[in-house]
């Protein structure tokens, strides 16, 4: 694990609706849980916010300072308003250096692929799983490695994964993570021919029409 990143904080007074001019102003509103102690309202500047999740995201604690007040949190949730991409809500989980946590740590699948070479595709099936262990264990990411993925229908699961010491997977050990997949041939069907009837084309273009039959009488 790298170093814990601190993340500045500050009190929040501002709750409900009003919470809006907390976004106004530049800063991402946010709860801090803690086990056996009240909830503690915050906001954090909204582009620090955005680097320290970039960096950390589910898996990494942050040591989050409130005034003199610090904590050692992860962050549990990010809310996301779709329509402008932007975050409008975090909930941060204080937790403790000797106790066990769980999160979420991004897989990464190391080397080049061989069926990429070959023209297939690799489908990305689980881009995070679900650890734990101590905060200072947690690894950034987990390692896979892509030399075994070379024909279509080959795969790697969370079984695959490269050990970290101290960690613990929670996810199943079957869980397919990436699978090699051939190319979708899209194939046009043939245009069937028209059939028309003689009826439906004008006169002058060969049909039949009451006046030439009149005129074939």
């Amino acid at each position: 694990m790298s170093e814990t990143l601190v993340l500045e904080a500050q009190k929040r007074e501002v709750t409900g609706k009003k919470v809006k001019t907390v976004r106004a102003e530049g800063f991402v509103p946010a709860t801090v849980y803690q086990t056996g102690k009240e909830s503690a309202n915050v906001k954090v500047d909204y582009q620090t916010f955005k680097k320290a999740f970039a960096q950390v995201g589910y898996a990494q604690p942050v040591e989050l300072h409130i005034g003199s007040d610090k904590r050692l949190a992860m962050i549990k949730d990010v809310h996301v308003d779709p329509a402008r991409n932007v975050f409008v809500h975090a909930a941060f989980h204080a937790i403790r250096a000797d106790r066990i946590v769980e999160a979420e740590v991004k897989i990464v699948i190391e080397g080049d692929v061989p069926a990429e070479s070959k023209g297939n595709f690799l489908v990305r099936q689980h881009d995070t799983i679900l650890v734990k262990g101590k905060p200072a264990d947690l690894p950034e990411a987990m390692i896979v490695k892509a030399d075994s993925l070379i024909e279509p229908g080959d795969s790697v699961t969370v079984a695959d994964l490269e050990p970290v010491k101290n960690v613990e997977i929670v996810t199943e050990p079957e869980a397919q993570l990436a699978v090699v997949t051939e190319p979708t041939v899209i194939e046009e069907d043939e245009e069937e021919e028209e059939v028309v009837d003689a009826a439906d084309v004008p006169a002058d273009n060969g049909g039949d029409s009451e006046e030439s039959s009149d005129s074939a009488e």
